[in-house]
């Protein structure tokens, strides 16, 4: 296994602890590659950092389920991923060979093993990283940042997610796709979609709002400075391209609900406010650089139908400017 990997991975951890509300301080104290080196797609860290910085996370953080929020929290990444590599492919199968180099490449920590089982194709994911905890906590995040990806690839759903581990509880309560027990993490789908053609229509999609999720998770680029601005972080970190339920969000702050809706109360505010003003900006921001009509803005955004966007409308337009920035 190589000793180094791209910094990418590395500030994507960083930049989750933020998000969470967590002291970033004492991960960075841990670095020794210069600040200078960690931007940039050609930078470079040591393995021994990255670990050392998943140890410090899991302590602080207190999360048993780490790596599996941090794979969910890494989704609107996932999504610029997937359009690059939809660029240069035209079928899953050459897409999980872009996808395995880039692994290779910036990622040697896991690597793919894929194989064929009767009508299922099989990708298993593999680490030697001489930690348990942490290699386990690894594979999940990378696993479940895969489903998300070949779920906006394929046509239909992934056919199972298997993993190991006694209680599989809290990943089939957010994993999109029937969760098994087995000895090793690896993704099942049906032959048929590997050998089919990329998901066109959700890719369009991805291209339409991908510039949209970037501006709106730069206005938070000096970091999240009260709860209601990590949560709303948090919100457009987790879309897939659509945004996320309440469940999902909440999942990410080792919180109950009550006390997730009464901090944001605190602040004046509300997840279905915080919710509701994204999908008000990113539908201004398809109404205005797009050709597109309310059905398919509509089916972007995720309402049930054009009736449904268009009330939502109606209700954004007749709100005064000060309660929108209240909400």
């Amino acid at each position: 296994m190589s000793t180094t990997l791209s910094s990418v991975h590395l500030m994507n951890l960083l930049e989750y602890a933020a998000c969470k509300g967590l002291d970033p301080a004492p991960l960075r104290r841990l670095l020794y590659t210069p600040e200078s080196e960690l931007t940039g797609e050609q930078g470079r860290v040591t393995l021994d950092e990255y670990r050392q910085v998943w140890e410090q996370l899991l302590r602080l953080s207190g999360d048993p389920h780490l790596g599996l929020h941090f794979g969910c929290f890494l989704n609107l990444k996932g999504l610029g991923l997937i359009y690059r590599i939809s660029l240069e492919t035209s079928s899953i199968g050459q897409a999980m060979s872009l996808l395995e180099t880039y692994l290779n490449r910036t990622f040697p920590v896991v690597r793919l093993v894929t194989g064929v089982s009767r009508d299922h194709f099989l990708i298993e994911l593999h680490s030697d990283l001489p930690n348990d905890t942490i290699r386990r906590q690894v594979l999940d995040s990378v696993l479940f940042l895969m489903v998300r990806e070949l779920g906006v690839m394929i046509e239909g759903e992934i056919d199972e997610v298997q993993l190991p581990g006694e209680d599989l509880t809290e990943y089939r309560r957010l994993c999109p796709a029937p969760v098994a027990r087995a000895e090793v993490h690896r993704l099942r789908l049906d032959a048929r979609q590997v050998a089919g053609e990329i998901n066109r229509r959700r890719l369009k999609n991805i291209e339409m709002l991908l510039p949209a999720f970037l501006r709106l998770v730069d206005r938070s680029a000096g970091g999240p400075v009260c709860f209601a601005e990590q949560v709303r972080l948090m919100t457009l970190s987790l879309c897939s391209p659509e945004l996320p339920g309440l469940d999902e969000v909440v999942a990410q702050f080792a919180m109950s609900h009550r006390t997730f809706q009464r901090r944001l109360t605190d602040e004046r505010t509300s997840f279905r406010a915080i919710a509701d003003d994204l999908k008000r900006q990113l539908s201004e921001f398809l109404e205005q650089g797009h050709s597109l009509g309310t059905q398919d803005i509509a089916y972007i955004l995720g309402y049930s139908g054009p009736s449904a966007y268009l009330h939502a409308v109606k209700k954004w337009r007749t709100r005064r400017p000060a309660d929108r920035a209240a909400a």
